[in-house]
């Protein structure tokens, strides 16, 4: 299932999914490419994550991106 695209480029995005995986259900986030039939596939660079991992990197993107933020404005 489809939750969201981040588009990386007219030529790549990265996809958010919902899928199962081994039996488990994974938040899956995956580099998706144009291909030669000018439709964008599924590469292998990507990676997923149970709940629990998405919790623990919602925190720490949460965490970098106040970071940067306080960069931003020194």
């Amino acid at each position: 299932m489809l939750i969201g695209k981040i588009n990386d480029n007219k030529h790549q995005k990265l996809l958010v999914t919902l899928r199962d995986v081994k039996g488990s259900k994974m938040i899956d986030f995956r580099i998706h490419q144009v291909g030669t039939d000018g439709e964008f596939v599924a590469t292998p660079s990507g990676f997923s994550l149970t709940a629990d991992q998405a919790a623990q990197a919602i925190e720490l993107l949460t965490e970098a991106k106040k970071k940067l933020v306080e960069q931003k404005s020194n």
